[in-house]
């Protein structure tokens, strides 16, 4: 009989440890979630501050709003607008790698502010530069920049 009480302590032990396990895993999801929430919203403010704080990027991005296209900017101006953009442009593509890793859901989305991208220059600037990002990306990217 002690043998059979002694299996049934290590049998209870086992799974206790693996609910145990289990419930660590899930709050490691949680939290790594909701830093990598934390890191987009950072990312964001981040882009938004350097526009506002820099009179020539604010300057430039009411141009970009105002459908002025590229060819109208001059290259000192157009090359600080272009990597603007295309630090937007990444930010957006690492959101859908961590999407297809399951660590964000599409709520990531709601957040990017698409009207950016949509405007006459960042469509140019993704035109001319989807080639260099992740091939399952661009698809997904254009369907979101379509969406209304």
């Amino acid at each position: 009989m002690k043998r059979n009480t002694l299996e049934f302590v290590g049998f209870v032990s086992v799974i206790a440890s693996l609910i145990f396990v289990g419930m660590e895993i899930r709050q490691n999801t949680t939290a790594v979630r909701g830093a990598t929430n934390q890191a987009i919203s950072d990312q964001a403010t981040e882009l938004y501050l350097a526009i506002a704080t820099d009179r020539n990027l604010a300057s430039l991005t009411v141009k970009l709003y105002d459908g002025v296209p590229r060819k109208d900017f001059d290259p000192i101006d157009d090359m600080q607008l272009f990597l603007t953009v295309m630090t937007g442009l990444r930010r957006v593509e690492n959101i859908f790698l961590q999407l297809e890793d399951n660590i964000l859901d599409e709520r990531a989305f709601d957040r990017i502010g698409l009207s950016f991208y949509r405007s006459n220059y960042g469509r140019e600037i993704w035109e001319t530069n989807k080639q260099f990002f992740d091939r399952k990306f661009v698809p997904f990217f254009e369907k979101l920049l379509n969406k209304e």
